[in-house]
């Protein structure tokens, strides 16, 4: 029996299709951990926009998701330097 994986094409403008593209942007902006507090300040504040723009727990998760993966980068550039 083969299983079929259920898809779906998010429309370009439906409320997914935004969501995705914002954090998206938001990785690309803050992918890269620096040394002062300017970037965390900024890191913080666009994941809460970004949570508060969609108020959805999936949102809330990817923000806070995506901290805690740039913090853990962070750690590791310190570990392996």
């Amino acid at each position: 029996m083969k299983w079929k994986m259920a898809g779906v094409k998010f429309l370009k403008g439906a409320e997914e299709w935004q969501l995705f593209m914002d954090y998206w942007n938001l990785c690309q902006k803050y992918w890269e951990p620096e040394e002062n507090d300017k970037y965390w300040e900024e890191l913080v504040d666009a994941a809460d926009k970004f949570y508060r723009k969609y108020n959805t727990s999936f949102a809330r998760s990817l923000a806070a998701d995506f901290i805690s993966e740039v913090e853990r980068k962070k750690k590791a550039l310190h570990t392996a330097g």
